[in-house]
């Protein structure tokens, strides 16, 4: 079997795990959301947004920092042996404890000084804040100790244990959420603390799965100090972006609770709830592609590295969009069917604009992957991160003018497209891909199936009334509409006969099963 053909079957599988886990993972998240709505309440849930926000913007550390890992894992196992992964491992590990104890003191000095100086909270819940607060700090360091152990899952692709512990957390999220209404205590303390042990859980069954299927790695006193100062710059770099980008959605949270209150910032977490069930779709493409990508780039397989950022950029693209149309379009019936009639105010037009958003975002992330993947990351990083805080001024001037906080979103959408141009000309710079190309294969035909896909199931909505049948009715010629838009306009020659040749696949497979 050639090598490309064997790679291919790979990504096929572990998307998969990836799609299994996703779909598990968001329908029990969306529950989860509005359990904890009712027993918290809108003022409380609140509060819990901009509380764990303020650690979660630290939180998206963990996804970069499991993304270096797992570049310098695929570069170790293309070129070394187990000894070169062990040395990734005991350094990468030296580091993350570092990264860790920072930011725990970054958090419970800055942090507090935030809180008690201009976080708007109901005076009596005050306490209550600070104990939620402590409690997600704790947990945040014990989800950067996992990035040694996550990201050697993902660069060995065990993506069949990652979505096992993915599956337990949620589980576990899920029983704590129940169990808040039949618990004596404050329910919003204790469920920050419940959150804490279930972080805890994760870390260990990481742990134990790493010593158990990889047990020459161990940690060592020997410091490779020419990996560490690599493994720091490139992480340095990284981290840079991922703050940037977390301060701006979080810096917009707080702007929002400094004028608005709590109560907007339910409804943005509501919003924020929807956009990463989205965005998780195309999460899971991402995650499956990127070590193909690592190892392509390793090995200098240019032609092998465009095609895997063109397609992945235009099936991610796809999903997105196929999901994202219907959900848009039925924005009012979807979250009083989910949330009842605890919806905070505007909570369907954030999630739309959100969604807009993610959309946008979405053509971002194959081309950073390659990015990453070429080590070349410093003047990149530093051009996105100025694009991102530069949102948070400029959403300031707005809400100060008096506009509503609406503005603020459409504002995030007009960035988000800047930081598409910005990503597309640093990533041309360091990987030298097939520009109008790209914009023939991927932009346009991206623009062209947005542009037609909502049409037909926009006349079925208005008219009929808003019904679950409607709903469905909706979502049905979405679908219809979009497997041909998809397959006439999106996919290119070759990317139509494997589709096909796929498909061939599985109905002969099932007619031997038969």
């Amino acid at each position: 079997m050639p090598p490309y053909q064997s790679n291919n079957k790979r990504i096929a599988k572990n998307t998969i795990y990836l799609y299994v886990r996703m779909f598990f993972v968001l329908i029990v998240n969306l529950y989860i959301s509005r359990v904890l709505l009712r027993a918290l309440g809108v003022s409380d849930y609140g509060t819990y947004i901009i509380m764990a926000g303020l650690v979660t913007l630290f939180g998206f550390f963990n996804v970069t920092l499991s993304a270096t890992m797992q570049r310098y894992y695929n570069y170790t196992g293309s070129r070394e042996n187990e000894k070169g992964l062990q040395r990734v491992f005991s350094t990468g590990c030296v580091i993350h404890l570092i990264i860790a104890a920072a930011t725990f003191m970054f958090l419970e000095s800055f942090g507090l000084w935030y809180i008690d100086h201009y976080l708007v909270i109901p005076p009596e819940r005050f306490n209550v804040a600070l104990t939620v607060f402590h409690a997600s700090a704790i947990s945040l360091v014990l989800l950067i100790l996992q990035s040694p152990c996550s990201g050697l899952m993902l660069s060995q692709e065990r993506m069949g244990f990652y979505s096992f512990v993915s599956i337990a957390d949620i589980m576990l999220k899920l029983a704590a959420t129940l169990s808040l209404e039949h618990l004596p205590f404050d329910r919003l303390s204790t469920y920050a603390l419940l959150l804490l042990c279930i972080s805890a859980t994760d870390l260990l069954l990481y742990a134990a799965y790493t010593k158990y299927n990889w047990k020459f790695l161990h940690l060592s006193r020997k410091i490779d100090r020419s990996l560490m100062r690599s493994l720091l710059s490139f992480t340095g770099w990284n981290l840079v972006g991922t703050f940037a980008f977390m301060l701006k959605g979080q810096g917009v949270n707080l702007l929002l609770n400094n004028f608005f209150g709590t109560m907007v910032n339910a409804a943005r977490g509501i919003a924020a709830q929807v956009s990463s069930a989205i965005q998780n779709f195309s999460t899971s493409i991402t995650v499956a592609f990127a070590p193909q990508i690592v190892n392509s780039v390793a090995t200098d397989d240019r032609q092998r590295v465009e095609g895997l950022m063109f397609t992945e950029s235009k099936i991610c693209y796809a999903l997105v969009l196929i999901i994202a149309t219907p959900l848009c379009l039925e924005m009012d019936y979807v979250l009083n069917l989910w949330l009842g009639v605890n919806m905070p105010y505007q909570a369907n037009i954030f999630s739309v604009l959100m969604i807009i958003d993610t959309l946008v975002c979405t053509l971002n992330t194959p081309c950073t992957q390659v990015t990453l993947a070429t080590g070349k990351v410093k003047k990149y990083e530093i051009a996105s991160s100025i694009v991102n805080l530069c949102l948070i001024p400029m959403c300031y001037v707005f809400l100060h003018l008096g506009f509503t906080a609406v503005s603020s979103f459409v504002i995030t959408i007009l960035f988000s497209i800047l930081l598409q141009i910005v990503c597309l000309v640093f990533t041309h710079r360091v990987f030298k891909f097939n520009g109008k190309r790209y914009v023939a294969e991927v932009l346009l035909p991206c623009l062209c199936i947005t542009i037609f896909l909502p049409i037909i199931p926009l006349l079925v909505k208005v008219s009929y009334t808003p019904t679950f049948l409607r709903l469905a009715a909706v979502c049905l010629v979405d679908l219809c509409i979009a497997l041909p838009l998809t397959y006439l306009i999106l996919l290119n020659k070759q990317e139509k006969k494997r589709s096909l040749s796929i498909i061939r696949y599985y109905k002969n497979r099932l007619r031997n099963d038969k």
